[in-house]
């Protein structure tokens, strides 16, 4: 993806100084992403959306449930090595069943 200069000189034409929305309105407008900003002292924070898009990837991934399936059979041989929690682990089996 890329964009020429005379697009770029075209876009901005009138202004003497390009400010950050305009920067954004022109990569979403051209390139068709959706543009978020933050600071880079901050935390990333996530939408509901997308920790539900997380979630959904990573409980689909064959070696993530391979580890879980091994993690429960170590559980019921005497060996917790996810979480001393019997309800957290059995809740994270639960919510990855959901995932299915």
């Amino acid at each position: 993806m890329s964009i020429s200069k005379e697009q770029l000189d075209q876009s901005f034409k009138d202004k003497t100084y390009v400010e950050l929305k305009d920067l954004v309105q022109l990569i979403e407008e051209n390139f068709g992403f959706n543009v978020t900003l933050q600071r880079k002292d901050e935390q990333p924070t996530f939408t509901d959306e997308q920790k539900r898009r997380m979630t959904s990837v990573i409980f689909k991934d064959d070696g993530v449930l391979s580890q879980l399936h091994q993690a429960q059979k170590d559980r019921k041989d005497g060996i917790s090595t996810y979480s001393d929690s019997e309800e957290e682990f059995a809740q994270l089996l639960k919510e990855v069943g959901n995932e299915k």
